[in-house]
């Protein structure tokens, strides 16, 4: 039974850390998204679990500094505004990666199916609208 718990515990964690970021995308104007990390290089995959990640080159990352990263789950992605959020902070993004759709990519252990830009919101609009009703 503690494993259901542990369970459940993160499934609880993970919907509070999506809902909080889907209402930072909206009222994003009061961050200072000129202190994001930069993200270049990147492509968006979905990996064997359904969740929505990003590899790519970040710079400036408060944790992880210059470097390859995976990022945490992907949120929302805007390429008019060059601007990306995941469940855990706000990317300015940059020259994305030519991987065609469909392709599979590896960033340390994870394995990814990268994504076209029309199911990529397509997915991100269901997955909004999925966390946003297991709050209520």
């Amino acid at each position: 039974m503690e494993g259901a718990t542990v369970a459940r515990r993160y499934t609880t964690e993970l919907v509070s850390l999506y809902n909080q970021a889907l209402d930072a995308v909206e009222q994003r104007d009061k961050f200072d998204l000129g202190a994001a990390p930069v993200l270049t290089g990147y492509v968006p995959v979905k990996v064997p679990t359904g969740r929505i990640f990003m590899f790519g080159n970040a710079t400036d990352h408060p944790l992880l500094g210059d470097t390859l990263i995976s990022t945490s789950d992907l949120v929302w992605l805007d390429h008019d505004v060059k601007i990306a959020r995941t469940v855990s902070r706000f990317y300015r993004i940059e020259a994305k990666a030519d991987f065609p759709k469909g392709s599979l990519v590896a960033a340390g252990y994870l394995l990814g199916r990268v994504l076209g830009d029309e199911e990529l919101q397509c997915m991100l609009r269901e997955n909004a609208d999925r966390f946003r009703k297991l709050m209520n």
